[in-house]
């Protein structure tokens, strides 16, 4: 923590030294060189605030492997690293007539850059939402919760139409000496809006693939195994099976490298519709596959992952104090299941099984939404300040004509 302090403090130094440097070395009657300056301070600028914001996400993923935190800050990250690559391909290609112009244009040009950037991905994304959930729904039983790829779907589809024909309608709308102004800050807030929600969701896609291919530390004191709905007999269906099996390979593993046993936590009550207790079922499933029984504890009192997490560590917490804990759940569910383990203090790792594809798109919806709801009022401010600053550049373009 302290050596990235230090490598970051110098960073910051080194940068305020080359502003220095830089601006000592500009003739201010020149335009072209002062336009050049300034272009390389911005480059300079971003780049530090890119490093800055990459040892922020470093130390949050270190503290908190599962954040929806991480999300945001990821998806700014996104955003500074594309406008890095903007800003000097700007500067590369008008080196020799550069003017204070274009580097407005570019800047306040930045999110509808991203946001024709990130288009085509978000287009395929969201038809790709829609099939998969239609596909959900025909294979399995119907349910609202199944409908959300849909929903988010057609909202994308809807948003990549919306901004330019909502766009078009208020521009038609607004006349009047000040209406070049108006089309600009619709314009620039319509995209910056757009632009951030964009990030969200590819840094919600990163961080669901890195969270389920993540391979816990073979130190583990307990597995939680998270239940899920159980087949009319009582035996395991595929999904929860492979749920099952993920912990059971991670339990063989860890023996194999560091000759230490680990506990077996099946989590899951019984539903109304269930012959039994999930976590039972689990049981039966363990001792078929060699484990022993000394070695299981059943928690079946559970319905949801919140309690799954909660009523597991109150099981563990009997049996040892300060224990190492990994979970096993589905691939797309390891992320979600992470972040509410942190939001009830509980310090543990997550591994994911596969399942069938059609089923992973539906999830990351869900990753999204649940992150939009939990980190409201972060993502209202985040929009709030981005769009002012906009304004305020937009109005300081109406001012000198810059447009």
């Amino acid at each position: 923590m302290k050596k990235r302090r230090l490598i970051y403090l110098i960073i910051t130094i080194v940068f305020i030294f080359l502003t220095i440097n830089i601006l000592s070395k500009t003739n201010l009657q020149d335009n072209v060189n002062l336009s050049k300056s300034i272009q390389i301070i911005l480059i300079l600028f971003l780049i530090r605030i890119s490093i800055g914001c990459t040892f922020y996400i470093k130390k949050q993923y270190e503290e908190k492997k599962y954040s929806y935190s991480i999300i945001m800050n990821l998806g700014l990250l996104i955003f500074i690293n594309v406008n890095i690559l903007r800003q000097i391909n700007l500067l590369i290609l008008n080196w020799n007539e550069i003017s204070i112009f274009d580097i407005y244009k570019n800047t306040i040009r930045s999110f509808s850059y991203f946001s024709m950037l990130t288009l085509p991905c978000i287009l395929v994304l969201s038809l790709y939402s829609i099939i998969t959930n239609i596909i959900l729904i025909k294979k399995e039983t119907f349910d609202l919760k199944k409908m959300l790829g849909i929903f988010l779907g057609f909202f994308c589809l809807l948003g990549i139409l919306s901004s330019q024909t909502v766009y078009y309608m208020i521009t038609r709308i607004l006349i009047g000496t000040n209406r070049l102004f108006l089309k600009k800050v619709v314009e620039v807030c319509l995209n910056a809006t757009l632009s951030y929600f964009y990030t969200l969701i590819i840094a919600t896609l990163y961080c669901n693939i890195k969270a389920a291919r993540h391979i816990p530390n073979y130190d583990k004191d307990f597995v939680i195994i998270l239940g899920s709905k159980i087949n009319d007999d009582g035996t395991l269906p595929p999904l929860l099976k492979s749920r099952v099996d993920k912990a059971i390979e991670f339990g063989n593993n860890q023996y194999q490298s560091t000759k230490k046993d680990i506990y077996y936590v099946p989590s899951g009550g019984q539903g109304l519709d269930e012959v039994m207790a999930e976590a039972n079922a689990i049981k039966n499933y363990l001792i078929e596959n060699g484990i022993k029984k000394n070695k299981i504890i059943i928690e079946d009192k559970s319905t949801s992952t919140y309690e799954n997490m909660k009523f597991s560590k109150i099981k563990i917490d009997e049996i040892k104090k300060e224990p190492r804990i990994c979970f096993s759940t589905t691939n797309y569910h390891v992320f979600r299941s992470g972040v509410i383990a942190n939001n009830l203090g509980i310090e543990c790792e997550g591994m994911g099984s596969k399942t069938k594809w059609y089923f992973y798109t539906n999830a990351l919806i869900r990753e999204f939404i649940a992150n939009i709801v939990q980190e409201k009022k972060s993502h209202i401010i985040i929009i709030f300040m981005i769009n002012v600053s906009l304004i305020v550049l937009v109005i300081i373009g109406y001012h000198y004509k810059l447009f």
